[in-house]
């Protein structure tokens, strides 16, 4: 309990164990709850204005029109073609033989989960296979870097329609379609030298409709974007003005939420 009554001023004693003051009559616990709550309010719609504009601008994005759910829909393709097959491999050993098609799932369990380091060490010190495996750890970088790329473009795709969003989409596909080109180049290449270095041994082909699948999705990717600068895809912004100022000071003969239609950069 306070020392004071907030309202009149009256000094409480040790004797004053009502919650109401023995001068004025006011409630000492609940008074000033009803402004304590109003700033609270206040302060939570400051808060929603702030956010709104970002929700707005993820629906638009998003659901907004038929064009912005085609794109979403579209950004999905790149990470879907990197299951493509781009290569197939075929190792023949004594009591060992194996054959594998290459992509993202046999590239994650081959590479990352079941890592032989010992042979990967000695075929980078090895005169004849050195330049075969940096080709084809370049392979490897390139196409994680092209899985990267095509889970970025899903995440940008959320803030496509925050300022240069239409650009940067455009930008992180056309990395996309890079990677996988060098990729697939230097994956080819280390076929290539392989199967001339050890014949007997190893073999293998390069599947060029895996690339191909990753590229055109990316390639559609920029596509839509395209389309969606073109057609000047449309923010509703919602009028959350109002939340900007005090409960106290608004005008409340308009309480609506208006929509601010505004064009993405």
């Amino acid at each position: 309990m306070a020392s004071y009554c907030p309202k009149c001023g009256y000094k409480l004693s040790m004797t004053d164990i009502k919650p109401e003051c023995p001068v004025c009559g006011i409630n000492l616990v609940y008074y000033g709850m009803e402004d304590k709550l109003k700033k609270e309010a206040d302060a939570a719609e400051f808060e929603h204005a702030l956010f709104q504009p970002r929700i707005d601008r993820l629906k638009a994005a998003t659901i907004g029109s038929p064009l912005a759910v085609a794109r979403l829909i579209i950004s999905v393709f790149p990470l879907l073609a990197t299951l493509l097959p781009m290569g197939k491999v075929a190792v023949s050993l004594p009591f060992f033989s194996e054959n594998v098609t290459v992509n993202i799932i046999t590239i994650i369990q081959k590479v990352f989960l079941n890592l032989d380091l010992d042979f990967l060490f000695a075929m980078l010190t090895g005169e004849k296979t050195r330049t075969a495996y940096i080709c084809y750890f370049i392979a490897v970088i390139c196409f994680v870097l092209a899985v990267v790329t095509a889970v970025l473009n899903i995440a940008a795709l959320l803030i496509a329609c925050g300022k240069r969003g239409i650009r940067r989409n455009i930008t992180i596909a056309s990395i996309g379609i890079f990677f996988t080109a060098v990729a697939q180049t230097a994956f080819s290449l280390w076929l290539s030298i392989m199967s001339e270095t050890v014949p007997e041994i190893f073999s293998g082909s390069a599947l060029i409709w895996g690339v191909l699948g990753i590229c055109l999705a990316f390639a559609a990717e920029i596509v839509i974007n395209v389309i969606c600068k073109k057609k000047k895809l449309k923010v509703k912004y919602t009028d959350v003005s109002q939340y900007l100022i005090p409960y106290d000071e608004r005008d409340h003969s308009n309480e609506g939420e208006d929509e601010i239609v505004k064009a993405v950069d």
